[in-house]
């Protein structure tokens, strides 16, 4: 009778051991499951924004403080995520390029797109009127910030007058050219450090 006694103190205390081993398991795994999916993220749009026709945000890719040298050149993917309160139909552009197309939906989450570091222009055009909950940019391998009080299309500003507007085209050109020259240096001082 001793022995049935042992046996059965045995088996009632083994499931205890393996619940607890079980939700060790499961929260190292959670874990493990957020640490591999740190990518940076950007709501342009949170809450409710009525668009009538498109939108536009002017947003910057920059290095990881880490420095990783698998994004030397580089961020892996950026991936777009479109939330509206009624069914929409649009798409997302990036850089004048369509990278998601999203028709009678209330979620639409695009594919991963290559981006390179630098600045960006990200355009959602609805074909009618919607209520976007949410416009949310992801990046892995890079930090991704919004950057306010610049215009976002290229080209003449809004509201150049037609005798001012190879003058306003030149100027806003020139000041593209000293972006992407200033991109160019630092890039190549980063080759120049590695």
């Amino acid at each position: 009778m001793l022995k049935d006694r042992k046996i059965a103190k045995r088996s009632s205390q083994r499931p205890r051991l393996s619940v607890y081993s079980l939700m060790a398991a499961a929260v190292m795994l959670m874990a493990i499951a957020s640490a591999a999916w740190a990518d940076i993220h950007l709501k342009l749009i949170s809450g409710k924004r009525t668009v009538k026709d498109k939108v536009s945000f002017t947003i910057e890719v920059d290095r990881e403080k880490n420095e990783d040298p698998r994004y030397a050149k580089a961020p892996e993917f950026i991936r777009f995520i479109v939330n509206s309160a009624e069914p929409a139909s649009g798409v997302v552009i990036l850089d004048g390029k369509g990278v998601l197309r999203f028709d009678g939906t209330t979620q639409a989450i695009s594919g991963d797109t290559e981006i390179t570091y630098g600045r960006h222009v990200v355009t959602m055009q609805v074909s009618a009127p919607a209520v976007i909950t949410l416009l949310d940019v992801s990046v892995r391998g890079g930090v991704i910030r919004e950057v306010f009080g610049e215009a976002p299309a290229t080209g003449a500003p809004s509201g150049a007058s037609a005798s001012g507007s190879t003058e306003d085209r030149i100027t806003a050109l020139e000041q593209k050219v000293k972006q992407l020259e200033a991109e160019i240096e630092a890039l190549k001082r980063g080759r120049r450090n590695q």
